[in-house]
């Protein structure tokens, strides 16, 4: 890749992106609402275009040979907006958005990122109550489908990138590594569901990797699942958590009742996205989670 478009660059995943981009040599137009409180380096590599995302942004980004536009960009990952219907629609309304200045400025690949979280969906019918993370999958297994269907019809290359629970220096997100860090840290009881589920993590940077590849690498599928290869049981990596702070009498596992999503084992395998970009994993969770304990630590 020579040149990019990334939205949503000024957040967690979308500067580390945009850093690992411009080390490697690649031009990126990074696209956020604002960079008042910039995590972008100075760089004559980066073009910054302070804009929401719609149809117009075509209009506001430099016409030139773009290999890769990765939207990252998507409101309502945390607090209450999480749950509001009406603005996880405007999400994917957002992402068909993409795939229009995609065509308008003949951009050869749209990445969008997904979340293992959209397999939660399929305990629904199950269930008789929800939480408020479920309306945040439901939106973004709604907008793969949607989108996957409008990129074919108007034949544009697509991959959903379904990022796996991320972890790793710089990540305030609140996720389930940076809650548990967190609370423990502070003297503070973190309290879990049954935690049998298996589950997976994946350190940022491993991610970082495999998604550069995914924009450098001829891609046959239109779906990747991008995580450790290495799932274990949520119990075993909690435990893991506690036993590196040297608080284990703060994982609180069973304190919650059981939420009623069921996770299996075959949705976190990562074979396609071996296949298709090679090994990307470098961080074992061992040495990662040593890593963002020791970041969060000073701050």
């Amino acid at each position: 890749m020579e040149k990019v478009i990334v939205t949503g660059a000024n957040g967690f995943i979308g500067s580390s992106l945009v850093k690992r981009l411009v080390s490697r040599g690649v031009k990126v137009v990074a696209v956020d609402i604002c960079f008042a409180k910039s995590r972008l380096p100075e760089s004559d590599m980066i073009e910054t275009v302070e804009a929401g995302v719609d149809e117009k942004l075509a209009d506001k980004i430099s016409k030139d040979a773009y290999d890769a536009f990765y939207h990252l960009a998507w409101r309502g990952v945390n607090g209450a907006e999480k749950a509001d219907p009406n603005i996880q629609l405007a999400n994917i309304e957002m992402a068909i958005a993409c795939a229009k200045v995609c065509k308008k400025l003949d951009v050869k690949k749209l990445l969008c990122a997904g979340t293992v979280a959209e397999n939660a969906t399929f305990s629904l019918s199950n269930l008789t109550k929800t939480g408020g993370g479920m309306m945040y999958g439901v939106a973004k297994h709604a907008c793969r489908l949607i989108l996957e269907d409008y990129c074919k019809n108007i034949g544009l290359p697509f991959v959903w990138m379904q990022f796996s629970n991320i972890y790793g220096v710089g990540n305030k997100t609140g996720n389930l590594v940076s809650y548990t860090l967190g609370e423990v840290l502070a003297g503070n009881l973190a309290s879990f569901g049954p935690a049998q589920q298996p589950y997976d993590f994946i350190y940022v940077d491993d991610l970082i990797d495999a998604v550069c590849r995914l924009g450098d690498n001829l891609t046959d599928k239109s779906f990747y699942f991008i995580g450790s290869g290495n799932p274990r049981k949520l119990k075993d990596y909690l435990v893991e958590i506690g036993e590196k702070v040297g608080r284990t009498d703060l994982i609180g596992i069973g304190l919650r009742p059981d939420d009623g999503i069921k996770y299996t084992l075959d949705m976190f395998d990562n074979a396609d996205l071996v296949k298709a970009v090679g090994d990307y994993v470098k961080t074992p969770f061992e040495d990662g989670i040593v890593k963002t304990i020791e970041w969060m630590k000073t701050l």
